[in-house]
């Protein structure tokens, strides 16, 4: 089974791309180029940044 991420809808999109941009700012803080991954938080509001900050526990709590 594939999923091709373009036939999702631009909403799904965006939340995939938060959940990335999540994922990345923990990877920056784990290798000290970035005080803590909050400070990439500024380009996301409303949901977006409820979602950066739930997937931010998530990729913290990996090893």
């Amino acid at each position: 089974m594939s999923f091709n991420l373009c036939d999702l809808p631009r909403e799904e999109k965006a939340l995939i791309e938060v959940d990335k941009a999540a994922a990345y700012a923990v990877w920056k803080e784990r290798n000290g180029k970035l005080a803590t991954a909050e400070l990439d938080s500024s380009a996301f509001t409303g949901h977006q940044l409820e979602v950066f900050t739930k997937a931010l526990a998530k990729y913290r709590t990996r090893p």
